[in-house]
């Protein structure tokens, strides 16, 4: 099950939340974003008690988050692989020609 959380927290805590939920093993993503909510996360959880316990439990306590909105996903379509080196993007390489 995967799961995508958008937290609004305290502007001065938003380093700190952001890099506590990129440590947590079930998140596969996290961001600072602009808009009504400050970050980005998603999650993948085994089913809706380790969905709950995360949520509530780990990332409902962190200090300086102010609300959350989790919207579980139970079926994903398509994915596109991101490529890293170390803790960096690296620039995807197409085997398409370009037009």
């Amino acid at each position: 099950m995967c799961r995508s959380a958008s937290v609004d927290d305290i502007p001065t805590a938003i380093k700190d939340i952001g890099r506590t939920l990129a440590r947590e093993p079930e998140i596969a993503f996290a961001a600072a974003v602009s808009g009504p909510y400050n970050l980005h996360a998603v999650a993948h959880c085994r089913d809706l008690d380790e969905l709950f316990e995360s949520t509530s439990d780990r990332i409902g306590s962190l200090s300086g988050l102010q609300s959350m909105e989790v919207s579980p996903l139970l079926q994903q379509v398509k994915q596109a692989g991101t490529l890293v080196s170390g803790d960096r993007l690296v620039p995807p390489h197409s085997t398409r020609a370009r037009r």
